[in-house]
């Protein structure tokens, strides 16, 4: 049978229809079990750890990046930003859920750091 040039369904008799049918079928399967082990990989505590400190690490660069790019910002257009922002978090009675929310993120930072260099530090004593 030739693979290379497509035959036309009329073309085809009933033999070669059934094991067309039945070829498609097992690519479609071994997608299928392809996507769930990607899925089930993709789900593992440490990978799905790794891949939420990037979304926010790079929503955060980029945030930064945009309020660092403005030109137009200097002193007098950016203090009355800042102190609405501040005036806000003190009259809602956010500063300490903003503190703590802030320590909470920091902490799990640096564990993520320390535990990044001394995954690397392992790694390079293995390698030696």
């Amino acid at each position: 049978m030739n693979d290379e040039l497509p035959i036309p369904s009329k073309v085809l008799t009933v033999a070669q229809r059934k094991e067309k049918l039945i070829r498609e079928g097992a690519n479609f399967r071994a997608g299928m079990r392809s996507s769930i082990e990607l899925v089930g990989n993709n789900l593992q505590t440490d990978t799905l750890a790794r891949s939420i400190i990037t979304q926010v690490t790079g929503t955060v660069y980029a945030t930064a990046g945009s309020l660092l790019r403005v030109k137009a910002a200097n002193l007098q257009t950016l203090l009355p930003i800042v102190v609405s922002g501040v005036s806000f978090v003190l009259k809602a009675r956010l500063l300490l859920p903003l503190l703590r929310a802030t320590a909470v993120i920091g902490v799990v930072g640096a564990g993520a750091y320390f535990l990044a260099r001394r995954n690397r530090r392992t790694g390079d004593d293995d390698s030696v």
